[in-house]
């Protein structure tokens, strides 16, 4: 999970509406007509079905890493919902891992609910504003404002089997924000991380909006949007958002190719979204209900736990109910590379067998105890208790030859609150840090990151040793309240002969 806003990218939606049909017209067709005509006719469509890719390559040789999302997706505009359903492929130094992704976005009593699940963990989360419909019908409301930037081709394309009028363009980043940014924040989701790029956003400085305003200006974005020739719908849509993504604040990440691309399957098909029961039984409920409830006792407790992160910012472990004791094994900051679990406390890299003590035992449908892994190379696994908490490892081979995995060591241990269903599992970072634990303790017991980025939903905080990479510390916290949602800590020590 390290650079961990590369995995977290999840899918989101576009909701576009049915024109009026142009066959027979003697109009030509220009990109003024076109968008016109698609801005008049678009409140038709009651549905739509859709097919998103998402792909991204960072860095190069040794060092580079691709990911790629797909995602089916359907929605509805009354009653406004969106379900997601996909795989994203991520490739990090030759290291392959698929993750299946699912959401429903629906409103419930007034707010918009999002069920989100990764590889069937479910958890459910409340937003505040009713986005689902709002944000949806925007995509091309304000198109003919770039009409001027968009040629038509001379030749028609196909896309689905059926022909299009083709017109490709190349706007600024200011006219991409002001056009498309939005909806395009809604398209990958309330859940997003920070890779999507949507945090171009004016603030309260004057000074850091007139530089971003000169970033927007000198980013350009190509764009290529297909139209059914037979009804004036959307066909595809193609944006290469590489400099935007960059001028977004990744210019370290080393951004080669940022491509998001939209194809429009049908039309007035889904009748209607409704989430399974099942998954509403089992998802984790993330909401808002008790932020809503400030009786006495509740701010009793929020004032006992703030008195408990004043201590943990001194060091010691803050007061978090469920918590453990710490151990005299815990250090005090992130480069201890310290982790307790279950009360037993750890140092990475340690063996398979110490971190088996603490009541955990490999997932081997995550990986096989056989698999090989190359010398100087690691692989991502699964550990579970009985209770079935999960936490993630690397495992890492610091030898000269090829190794199974139960002969490698454990590299990194990270902990997500999905991935815990109870509290059975405790788990502790250096300085006390765990689950739950507010940004500014962290901040006082690790110093400043070494790179911080935000979202809507999420904000990543990344500690790195010197010259290293992958000797490192990654903090996520929920961006309303600003506690710690993940939490990630690798020791990459490779030792010839081991």
């Amino acid at each position: 999970m390290k650079c961990k806003w590369i995995k977290k990218l999840t899918a989101g939606i576009i909701f576009l509406a049915a024109v009026g049909s142009l066959s027979g017209c003697q109009k030509a067709a220009t990109s003024e007509n076109l968008f016109r005509d698609i801005e008049v006719n678009m409140t038709s469509v009651e549905s739509a079905e859709e097919n998103q890719i998402v792909k991204l390559q960072m860095g190069d040789g040794d060092s580079a890493i691709s990911q790629e999302s797909n995602l089916d997706i359907e929605m509805t505009r009354d009653p406004a919902a969106v379900h997601r359903k996909g795989q994203q492929k991520t490739n990090m130094a030759g290291t392959k891992e698929t993750q299946e992704m699912e959401s429903y976005q629906v409103e419930e009593d007034g707010k918009t609910v999002i069920y989100s699940g990764t590889d069937e963990a479910w958890e459910k989360n409340a937003v505040e504003e009713k986005e689902t419909s709002s944000q949806q019908t925007l995509l091309f409301d304000g198109l003919q404002n770039l009409s001027g930037a968009f040629s038509v081709s001379q030749d028609l394309a196909t896309v689905n089997k059926e022909e299009c009028f083709e017109l490709t363009g190349t706007i600024s980043g200011t006219q991409f924000q002001e056009t498309f940014a939005d909806t395009l924040k809604a398209l990958l989701g309330e859940d997003s991380s920070d890779l999507s790029g949507w945090n171009l956003q004016a603030s309260e400085d004057e000074e850091n909006n007139e530089e971003l305003q000169q970033k927007l200006n000198n980013v350009k974005v190509d764009c290529v949007i297909d139209i059914y020739r037979s009804n004036i719908l959307p066909a595809k849509i193609t944006f290469d958002l590489t400099d935007y993504l960059k001028a977004a604040g990744e210019e370290n990440a080393q951004v080669t190719s940022y491509t998001l691309e939209v194809t429009f399957v049908s039309y007035n098909d889904t009748k209607k979204i409704k989430v399974p029961k099942a998954v509403k039984e089992s998802a984790k409920d993330n909401g808002e209900d008790e932020a809503e409830n400030n009786t006495d006792e509740m701010l009793e407790e929020e004032n006992q736990e703030a008195a408990g992160e004043a201590e943990a910012a001194k060091g010691i472990q803050s007061d978090i109910e469920g918590a453990a004791p710490q151990s005299e094994e815990l250090g005090a900051s992130w480069n201890s590379y310290t982790v307790q679990i279950n009360g037993k406390g750890l140092t990475l890299p340690c063996t398979i067998a110490d971190l088996e003590s603490t009541g955990l035992t490999l997932d081997e449908k995550s990986l096989p105890q056989e698999y090989e892994i190359e010398a100087g190379d690691y692989q991502n696994a699964w550990f579970k208790d009985a209770s079935k908490n999960t936490i993630m490892v690397d495992l890492i081979n610091t030898g000269n030859d090829v190794k199974e995995a139960k002969d490698c060591l454990v590299g990194g241990i990270y902990v997500e609150q999905y991935s815990l269903r109870n509290e059975d599992l405790t788990v502790i970072f250096p300085g006390g840090i765990q689950l739950g634990t507010a940004i500014d303790v962290v901040q006082a017991a690790y110093g400043e990151a070494s790179q911080h980025t935000e979202s809507e939903l999420v904000n990543v905080y990344n500690w790195y040793e010197d010259g290293s990479f992958y000797n490192s510390c990654e903090i996520d916290t929920n961006s309303t309240d600003g506690t710690v949602s993940m939490m990630g800590i690798s020791r990459f020590e490779v030792k010839n002969g081991e």
